[in-house]
C-alpha cells in the first residue's frame, strides 16, 4: 500500500455570487413560510430525519471553515453555512409544530353533547346551595311487613 494522497489545499467548490443572491433571499422567503405554517402538524419522522441532517450540515460547515479559512473559500463556506441554516430552520419549526397524534381533535372541533346544558346549570346550583339532604325512605306500603 502507497502513501495516502495530500488533498489539494484549495477549496474544493467555488459557488458564483450570483447563486448566493438568489439563495440568501430564498432563505429569508422559505424561514417566513415556516413561521407562517408552524401550526401545521407534521410526521414524527420527519424530525428524525432532520435532526442528523441538520447536526451532519453544522459540522460540515464548522470544518469546511476550520480546514479553508483563506477568504477564497468564503464563497464555499457561506454556501455551507446557508444550508445549516436551513436545516436548522426547518428542523426548529418542524420539531415545535404539535404532533399528529391520531384520532385526537380540538374541543373546540367537536359539538357540544346534549346534556352538557343541564349538567351544567344543575353543577351551578349545586356549587352555589352545596349538596342536598338525602330524600327521606318511602314509607312502607300498608299491610306489609316491615
Amino acid at each position: 500500500m502507497g502513501p495516502m494522497p495530500v488533498p489539494h489545499p484549495g477549496t474544493p467548490v467555488t459557488v458564483p455570487l450570483v447563486a448566493h443572491a438568489l439563495m440568501w433571499p430564498a432563505l429569508v422567503v422559505w424561514v417566513a413560510v415556516l413561521i407562517r405554517q408552524r401550526h401545521r402538524r407534521h410526521s414524527p419522522w420527519l424530525g428524525l430525519l432532520l435532526l442528523p441532517g441538520c447536526l451532519f450540515v453544522d459540522a460540515a460547515t464548522f470544518f469546511a471553515a476550520v480546514q479553508w479559512p483563506t477568504s477564497a473559500s468564503n464563497s464555499f463556506v457561506l454556501a455551507l453555512l446557508w444550508l445549516a441554516v436551513l436545516f436548522s430552520a426547518t428542523a426548529y419549526f418542524a420539531l415545535r409544530a404539535p404532533r399528529d397524534d391520531e384520532g385526537d381533535d380540538d374541543p373546540e372541533e367537536l359539538p357540544e353533547p346534549p346534556w352538557w346544558p343541564d349538567f351544567e346549570r344543575e353543577f351551578r346550583d349545586y356549587s352555589r346551595r352545596g349538596p342536598r339532604k338525602p330524600a327521606r325512605p318511602p314509607k312502607a306500603p300498608a299491610g306489609a311487613p316491615s
